[in-house]
């Protein structure tokens, strides 16, 4: 899932545009939160295990403080594997986050298990989640300790412990191994399939924004307009335009910086958005837009058609729809101003609180908080991952094109930004695009990979949008969003969604005979 991800369009979209309070009304989680399933297998079902891990698969220089290994944890279930007869490997890739999150939700490898016979493995990413190199030592801060938290280098590490599991579980060599992952874990998927093809036989890389990065053909727009598809009707959203008009006015006109410019609608926004602090001077204006689109943007990526904990990291829960849950409070045009803005903002508030307060409890807000820690710390390490190598396009224009400030991609900028935050250095701008290339590239020289993409999820404009070959594919799920084919079978789901999954066990089972023969 792409936790971390929102923050890069955040921070391109800052650099590129620099220029206690009781709420009225409440969001109750209460009506959906009877959808959560604890029958479904997860790490109760695993073995959970920790593999001695080189921290520098590629220099020679020792690591500092005498480090050279990790303890790299992974979740393992043999539960459904027999030596005896014909077996897979399911892989998943581990990604920004504490990689029990993936195996408590990744239903896709667990509900094809027993036709596949499969071994299931799932890795954890190096420095999140406990996998974490220089253990108590570890200093966010220190670029030396730091400078081993890169693609390169986590793709490394699943290669080495694939060997490794492989050899001490005996598999043969006839046996396939069939890649997973989301969002960020599905970019890693197709990396490792592109740069370790020996090892891994084919992946489903599901919401991966593998297109998203400079030297790459790509709308630099295509997040802003896919959050803004999803406010209108053709995200679901039956209300005559009035979401859209009314997050037009707090982004694209800009209202809510233009009342922090004064104490007295300083005093009105605070009241307003249920501040838990009145704010003290005008950048609280930018921060409140920050913290709307924040909002929007994982709700956009979580509208899925059940109620779902996973965009939260397992604490709390999204109604289903949320964006469409969400553009109730806003469901009025309030954008005439006078008496209707204490009106606005209060549905702003409520708004963002579909996400914010997804618990109902949250009594007052801070512009500047995560929604919960886990999602904080995953943060703070993808924003150095960003910083350095992840360097994604991102930009709006207002307008036509969007409901958001203007606000161009400017890739200098973002730059510069960058490396006032790590110690002057700017990101590898087009480390991705060199080290693992573009579409046409792929086209001729790899294969068996399917890229899904749901119609909702604002990162679909920036993944694999047509048939590359007849083995590199690409599916949009209709009314779906950020890698639902990766979940487990829900009575929500639609039939759009089932007929992927079942198109994507197709593929699997393609490559998994295609090893053996």
């Amino acid at each position: 899932m792409l936790h971390g991800l929102l923050l890069t369009y955040v921070l391109a979209a800052a650099s590129a545009s620099k220029g206690k309070s009781i709420f009225g009304r409440s969001y109750s989680p209460t009506t959906y939160s009877k959808f959560k399933n604890s029958s479904h297998p997860g790490t109760a079902n695993c073995s959970e295990l920790f593999y001695e891990q080189t921290i520098d698969h590629f220099t020679s220089p020792p690591p500092p403080l005498r480090y050279t290994t990790y303890n790299q944890r992974y979740f393992l279930n043999v539960d459904y594997y027999d030596s005896t007869k014909p077996a897979t490997i399911f892989f998943y890739f581990g990604n920004e986050a504490d990689v029990s999150l993936y195996v408590n939700n990744t239903g896709l490898m667990w509900e094809s298990a027993a036709d596949f016979n499969a071994i299931l493995l799932f890795a954890e990413h190096r420095y999140y989640g406990v996998s974490q190199p220089f253990g108590a030592d570890f200093d966010i801060t220190n670029k030396d300790l730091m400078q081993y938290l890169s693609v390169e280098q986590a793709l490394a590490d699943y290669a080495e412990l694939l060997h490794f599991v492989r050899s001490d579980l005996k598999v043969g060599e006839d046996v396939a191994v069939i890649g997973f992952g989301g969002s960020y874990g599905g970019m890693l998927a197709s990396w490792g399939r592109f740069k370790y093809p020996q090892h891994f036989d084919g992946v489903i890389a599901a919401s991966a924004p593998i297109i998203s990065f400079v030297g790459q053909k790509v709308d630099p727009n295509f997040f802003a307009e896919g959050m803004t598809y999803d406010v209108k009707e053709s995200g679901g959203v039956d209300d005559n335009g009035a979401c859209e008009a009314n997050l037009r006015k707090a982004f694209e006109q800009e209202w809510l910086v233009e009342l922090a410019k004064s104490e007295a609608g300083r005093k009105q926004l605070s009241s307003g958005l249920g501040l838990c602090d009145e704010v003290g001077d005008a950048s609280a204006g930018f921060d409140a837009m920050y913290w709307l689109n924040s909002a929007l943007s994982y709700m956009a990526m979580g509208d899925y058609p059940y109620s779902s904990d996973y965009i939260l990291n397992g604490d709390g829960f999204l109604p289903a729809f949320p964006v469409v849950e969400a553009c109730k409070f806003l469901g009025e045009d309030m954008t005439k101003g006078g008496e209707e803005e204490d009106d606005l903002l209060a549905g702003l508030s409520l708004f963002a609180g579909v996400y914010y307060n997804n618990s109902g409890s949250v009594e007052c807000y801070n512009l500047t908080s995560a929604v919960n820690p886990a999602a904080e710390t995953q943060e703070t390490l993808w924003n150095f991952q960003y910083c350095t190598e992840i360097f994604q396009i991102f930009g709006q224009e207002g307008g036509e094109t969007d409901i958001f400030w203007n606000a161009p991609w400017d890739a200098e900028e973002a730059a510069e930004n960058c490396a006032t935050m790590y110690w002057g250095e700017e990101p590898r701008q087009e480390f991705i695009y060199e080290s693992y290339g573009d579409i046409e590239e792929w086209a001729r020289a790899t294969s068996n990979i399917v890229w899904s993409n749901g119609e909702l999820d604002p990162w679909r404009g920036g993944g694999v949008g047509q048939n590359l070959s007849e083995s590199l594919l690409s599916v949009v799920v209709p009314k779906a969003a950020h890698h639902v084919d990766l979940f487990f079978a829900n009575e929500g789901d639609t039939a759009e969604i089932l007929a992927v999954r079942e198109f994507e066990k197709g593929q699997m089972r393609v490559w998994a005979e295609s090893r053996r023969n």
